[in-house]
C-alpha cells in the first residue's frame, strides 16, 4: 500500500456517516418549514394548467400526425393507381393511333389507285378538313389532278388550307 492509502481510508471513514446520517443531529436544531403563499399556490396551479393543456395539445399533434401519416399512405397509392391507369391510357392511345395511322394510309392507297374524277366527286362530299386531310397524303401529281375536278370554292377553300402547312 502506498503511503496516502491510508489516509484516503481515515478521510472516508470521516465523511461516510456524515453522508449517510440525517440533516439533523440530535441536538442540532432543524430549519422551519418553507411557507408557501397564495401567489406562489396560485401560480403553480397555473403552471399545472398549462402542463395539461401541453399534454392534451401533444396528444393532438400525435393524432394529427398520424392523420397525416395514413394520408401520405393513401396518396401515395392513389398516385400508383393513377400512374399505372395513365400508363395504360397512353398504350391503348397508342395503339390506336397505329391502327388510325394504317387505316388511313390504307385509305390513301385506295384513292391513288381510283381516278381523279371519282376521288374528285367523294372528296365533294366530305367535310372539307376531312378532304383536306385526304389531300394531304395523295401525291402531288394526283392533287394537281383532282383540284379542278372539285367544285369550284370548295377547291378554293381547300386549297388555301393546302398552302398553310
Amino acid at each position: 500500500m502506498s503511503p496516502k492509502a491510508p489516509r484516503l481510508i481515515v478521510l472516508g471513514a470521516l465523511l461516510l456517516p456524515g453522508l449517510l446520517l440525517p440533516a439533523a443531529l440530535p441536538g442540532q436544531t432543524t430549519p422551519p418549514p418553507v411557507r408557501v403563499g397564495q401567489e406562489e399556490l396560485a401560480h403553480a396551479s397555473s403552471l399545472r394548467e398549462k402542463e395539461q393543456e401541453l399534454q392534451a395539445r401533444e396528444e393532438r399533434i400525435v393524432r394529427r400526425e398520424e392523420e397525416l401519416a395514413e394520408l401520405e399512405q393513401n396518396l401515395a397509392r392513389e398516385m400508383e393507381g393513377l400512374l399505372k391507369l395513365q400508363n395504360e391510357t397512353q398504350a391503348t392511345l397508342d395503339s390506336l393511333t397505329a391502327v388510325k395511322t394504317q387505316a388511313f394510309r390504307d385509305l390513301i392507297r385506295v384513292y391513288s389507285a381510283m381516278r381523279a374524277t371519282r376521288v374528285a366527286e367523294l372528296l365533294n362530299q366530305m367535310t372539307d378538313r376531312d378532304a383536306l386531310e385526304i389531300l394531304r397524303g395523295l401525291r402531288t401529281a394526283m392533287v394537281a389532278d383532282i383540284l379542278p375536278r372539285h367544285d369550284q370554292d370548295k377547291a378554293v377553300r381547300v386549297s388555301r388550307q393546302l398552302g398553310l402547312l
